[in-house]
């Protein structure tokens, strides 16, 4: 797709938010045929006009090579509050909080911008936890259904956070989003472990499910595997999760 043709893409994403091209016009201060001309293809606006519109609304454009914040902005509303210590309560500063998508497996593992129709929802984090806090690359997963491979550790349905700019493999036993080689491209939690021999570096993935007749170890050569690209074999490291207590 042509940087136009993301522009125009934003833009006609921005003119369905905001009652469509006369509306999102009327509220940039700019002509009301430039905007339906440019989305249908009959034009192209002068940077001027695109650049008064993403101003006007807060938007922006994020280049290949730009840095990437995957969070979004929390606001929080006031809760209902009754008598006593509850009405002193300070409200909840959003600044304290980010919001991290909670995506499909196979979408997230990419390391670029998640689709956002792969967004199943957000979950909530604190950006002072010592293990999230500086990390702007964060995904949200969900261990599916039936994947028991790193029980007691994790069970289906928890929840854990990836860091998709933390992928390399230190130190050994550390725990991280894999993709297992291969076109499917399969994507599991797993411990890692790293070793050399005849001239290949070997990553073993490990579970922490005991039965290992059910979850023997996986070792794969970086060079073979993965055409030596690291980024190919270890999506990134897990930094936390969000686990039901009641099976452990």
């Amino acid at each position: 797709m042509s940087m136009v043709d993301r522009v125009k893409q934003g833009i006609a994403r921005l003119a369905r938010e905001h009652g469509g091209p006369s509306a999102l016009a009327e509220k940039a201060g700019v002509g009301q045929p430039n905007v339906s001309k440019f989305l249908s293809g009959k034009a192209i606006p002068r940077f001027d006009t695109v650049a008064r519109i993403l101003e006007t609304l807060g938007a922006r454009i994020l280049f290949p090579d730009e840095e990437r914040d995957t969070t979004r902005t929390v606001v929080f509303v006031s809760a209902r509050r009754s008598g006593g210590a509850a009405e002193a309560a300070s409200p909840i500063p959003p600044e304290n909080y980010m919001a991290i998508p909670l995506a499909q497996g196979a979408v997230a593992a990419g390391p670029g911008l998640i689709p956002e129709d792969a967004v199943r929802g957000w979950v909530l984090a604190m950006k002072d936890q010592s293990s999230i806090r500086y990390r702007t690359n964060l995904v949200a997963l969900e261990v599916g259904k039936g994947q028991e491979s790193m029980v007691p550790t994790l069970h289906p349905m928890d929840i854990v956070l990836v860091d998709r700019d933390d992928f390399r493999p230190e130190p050994d036993g550390s725990i991280f989003l894999v993709r297992e080689p291969g076109p499917d491209a399969e994507v599991a939690v797993k411990r890692v472990y790293t070793s050399r021999k005849e001239g290949q570096t070997l990553l073993t993935f490990v579970s922490d499910n005991p039965d290992r007749r059910s979850y023997p170890p996986s070792v794969h050569s970086l060079e073979n595997d993965y055409q030596g690209d690291l980024r190919r074999a270890i999506v990134g490291r897990v930094v936390w999760a969000w686990s039901d207590m009641t099976r452990k």
